[in-house]
């Protein structure tokens, strides 16, 4: 498979953050998180209502576990 580095270069320099963050959404479902933890590497998914959003002028990744007590108490 050839990767077209010139079309992801353009991308990454024509889109703003907010359609980058976007886009990252549109992938989310592909994308999982290792955590290393006592017991072992952990692989997390990311939330399915909010995987990824701005926090500033970065991109917050957001997993299942992170809102795992918030959940718990709805």
């Amino acid at each position: 498979m050839r990767i077209r580095f010139k079309k992801i270069l353009t991308f990454y320099n024509e889109t703003t953050p907010e359609e980058k963050c976007h886009f990252l959404n549109m992938i989310a479902k592909n994308i999982c998180v290792p955590v290393q933890k006592e017991d072992g590497c952990h692989v997390l998914e990311l939330d399915e209502e909010t995987p990824i959003c701005m926090n500033g002028t970065f991109y917050q990744i957001n997993t299942e576990e992170f809102y795992k007590d918030e959940k718990i108490q709805k």
